[in-house]
């Protein structure tokens, strides 16, 4: 069970940043930007312009959930008798995924018809929906016991009450949205031209686009009033329904959100990235009334609290000062989580790319900016992936005293706080820094959790050859903040980190073979053994340092970049030829320290050698 909750976790986190890029898609006009389906341009690998990037993004993420969805579907089979709920559930979802696969090639076809642009959109929702019940019931049917013969305790009348208001909230907010859906592709955004009036009269002429506004904006209200109501009665249902009261406050506090996202909306003259923040917070509305539904349906906790299957709940009162304490302990926990020392060495990259970019010290505020959201993805994808590799982290002494194996966070909270980096760091590049620059992040995210941790790491001695592409990434974005676009200066950039990657994290290797072997995880050293690593690790560290003196003959750098280059890449190959030879760990750590300085002080001297031409 706990394998199939986790697919089902990570299909629904897919799937909400699924949905968000669909919104990126139509309010950045990028739904016909690749005019062909499935492939774009008639190619796999489309042009590096803007609208076909983010089009093509929306397509491989979709099909990324495709695949989870089918595992989910696969993992929920064998656990049909022990949950067939979850089983039924997981087999509807493989429906919704097929029909919505027919529909977004109806869509380009038939060139963004608003009713079939919608349908697309109800699909969608529908589909997260259904995944996040999946996740639910998944995860009742683990900690639940089976109640037997028992008689389930009575819920009082108010709790019936409340799983209705529940469940006609999260209706609400799903047909909300699919009228947002249509006053978006219908040309009618804008048809009231004020907020929250409409031509300064609370009801305008009801005719045309101005009647398609105007009742989007009083669904709008009605489903603010409805989840308003809810949340009152959450409060009451909490003593049967523990755990209503934070995700109803939860959602009243998205709805203030939403509530102000739409008058920006208008202000600011529908800008894309207003628009797809609406949509995506939309979308965690529908996820968090979805939750409280069924948490509402479930039976409720009787006095002494238990429930028909036997789960308890108990409270302490600890003194003010242990809480602080204990707050204290939780926060440094979570950020370790995000291995703040990693993320440190991949903000200098992408700082320096910045630099590059400008020819100089770039905007500090978009510096400030781009280095944030840079900071909230890199700890969401280090987060998750430290959820993803938990039971291995326990086996390893590098590792084992990490939050998660030590007990000292709970497994689902560190899933949660990754994804809300991840959502955080979309949102924030979106929105303040440029479009391209936030798939990019987004692209390095789900490239770490999805391709390397959950495949590779496992899988192949080639892990960290084609898992080290996330991490180079960054300097990719902060070139995009700059320039709002890709280049060749960009793609060498990442090729740079790219072929750095395996002498470094193989160096590693070398010192903490023992632990690798002993998790399953199937380093180069651990398959092909020390001697094949060594003499990896100087092939790599070779073409590497060539691959860094291309860039002055390409007139990308200048004659200080290059010298720069020589020196620190002789410095390099010599230690790697000493690890050749030395089989010593001295030699292996000597490199692997030398690799991080190497990087940091290679770009440097790029950023400051483009800085004086």
């Amino acid at each position: 069970m706990d394998r199939l909750r986790r697919l089902a976790t990570i299909t629904a986190v897919l799937t909400y940043l699924l949905v968000m890029l669909g919104g990126l898609v139509r309010a950045t006009g990028a739904g016909l930007a690749c005019p062909d389906w499935p492939l774009c341009h008639g190619r796999i690998l489309p042009p590096l312009e803007t609208p076909v990037l983010i089009e093509w993004t929306h397509r491989l993420v979709a099909s990324v959930v495709g695949l989870f969805t089918v595992a989910t579907a696969w993992a929920a089979r064998s656990q049909r008798k022990a949950a067939p709920r979850v089983a039924r559930l997981a087999w509807l979802a493989v429906v919704l995924l097929i029909a919505q696969v027919l529909l977004g090639a109806l869509t380009v076809r038939l060139h963004l018809a608003a009713g079939v642009v919608v349908a697309h959109l109800a699909l969608g929702l529908a589909f997260l929906t259904t995944i996040t019940l999946i996740v639910l019931a998944a995860d009742d049917a683990r900690v639940r016991p089976s109640p037997g013969n028992a008689e389930p305790p009575s819920a009082p009348r108010s709790s019936f009450r409340f799983g209705h208001l529940a469940v006609l909230a999260a209706v609400g907010v799903f047909g909300a949205s699919l009228l947002g859906g249509y006053v978006g592709s219908s040309g009618a955004a804008l048809a009231c031209p004020d907020w929250p009036l409409c031509y300064g009269r609370l009801v305008p002429p009801l005719r045309g686009p101005i009647l398609v506004q105007f009742i989007h904006r009083m669904a709008a209200l009605t489903v603010g009033l409805l989840i308003l109501v809810t949340t009152l009665r959450a409060s009451r249902a909490q003593r049967h329904h523990p755990g209503v009261g934070p995700v109803a406050r939860a959602a009243l506090v998205l709805l203030a959100v939403q509530v102000l996202l739409g008058g920006l909306n208008v202000s600011l003259r529908i800008p894309a990235a207003v628009t797809t923040i609406h949509l995506g917070v939309a979308a965690a509305l529908l996820v968090l009334l979805v939750i409280l539904a069924f948490r509402a349906w479930q039976p409720p906790v009787v006095a002494g609290g238990e429930t028909a299957g036997g789960v308890a709940y108990a409270a302490a009162t600890p003194d003010a000062g242990a809480v602080l304490r204990a707050w204290g302990r939780a926060a440094a926990d979570y950020v370790h989580l995000t291995k703040p020392r990693i993320i440190v060495l991949l903000l200098a990259t992408a700082y320096a790319a910045m630099w590059m970019a400008a020819r100089g010290a770039p905007d500090p505020v978009l510096a400030l900016l781009t280095l944030l959201g840079g900071a909230l993805a890199a700890g969401g994808a280090n987060a998750i992936n430290c959820y993803v590799d938990r039971d291995i982290d326990g086996v390893m002494a590098r590792t084992r005293t990490r939050p998660l194996p030590a007990g000292r966070v709970p497994p689902g909270r560190a899933l949660a706080f990754g994804i809300a980096l991840g959502v955080a760091s979309f949102l924030l590049m979106a929105a303040w820094v440029n479009v391209l620059s936030a798939v990019l992040a987004q692209l390095a995210l789900l490239f770490y959790v999805g391709v390397y941790t959950l495949w590779l790491k496992r899988s192949t001695p080639l892990n960290i050859v084609i898992g080290g592409a996330a991490g180079a990434v960054p300097p990719m974005v902060g070139w995009a903040a700059v320039t709002g676009r890709l280049d060749l200066t960009a793609v060498l950039l990442f090729g740079i980190i790219f072929l750095w990657t395996p002498p470094h994290f193989w160096a590693l290797a070398l010192v903490r073979v023992e632990d690798y072997r002993r998790a399953g995880v199937p380093m180069l050293p651990v398959v092909k053994g020390d001697n094949a690593a060594r003499r990896q690790i100087l092939a790599y560290s070779g073409v590497l340092v060539l691959f860094t003196l291309v860039l002055t003959p390409l007139g990308l750098m200048g004659w200080l970049y290059l010298g720069a280059a020589v020196v620190l890449g002789a410095g390099f190959i010599a230690l790697a030829a000493q690890v050749r030879r030395d089989t010593s760990h001295r030699a292996a750590w000597r490199l692997f320290g030398y690799s991080i300085v190497y990087l940091a002080l290679l770009f440097f001297a790029m950023a400051f050698d483009r800085s004086l031409g």
